[in-house]
């Protein structure tokens, strides 16, 4: 039984994950717009605004496990 209510619990998962990237991304809907219709920008903004959301949780990680890092370079670098 635990089975089962693992597979719907998967199922259910599944479908409101499918209707949540259904949404969009509100960085690239505000830059889409707030542009003109003359100004051939839009695709360098929303490329942008995508960097922007991907870069910034990498560095936040960065600084929450810089020390981790750093001793795992010296540990790697001293058993060369």
């Amino acid at each position: 039984m635990k089975v089962v209510y693992n597979f719907i619990f998967l199922f259910l998962l599944i479908i409101f994950q499918l209707q949540s990237f259904a949404q969009g991304c509100s960085t690239c809907r505000a830059q889409i717009i707030s542009s003109n219709k003359e100004d051939f920008t839009v695709g360098n903004g929303i490329n942008t605004g995508i960097i922007f959301l991907m870069v910034i949780p990498y560095i936040i990680l960065f600084f929450l496990f810089r020390k981790r890092i750093k001793s795992l370079y010296i540990q790697l670098f001293k058993s060369k």
